[in-house]
């Protein structure tokens, strides 16, 4: 059985597959620790929209004094 070279585009591709997975191995990783470390409080998803505010004053429409 021959072993095939592999091509230079051939092998910088797999090297890049292989950078990205171990990447996004690390960030799995990195991210269940973060979870265990500083769990998600029930009440924080959407909180953020649940606030009224009052709807800002047209540039147009405020008067400029001059001096």
């Amino acid at each position: 059985m021959k072993d095939s070279a592999l091509s230079y585009d051939e092998r910088r591709c797999l090297q890049m597959w292989f950078r990205q997975a171990i990447a996004k191995l690390e960030l799995d990783e990195v991210t269940g620790v973060m979870l265990k470390e500083y769990p998600v409080e029930g009440d924080a998803k959407g909180s953020h929209h649940n606030v009224q505010t009052r709807k800002r004053t047209s540039r147009s429409r405020v008067k400029v004094h001059t001096a």
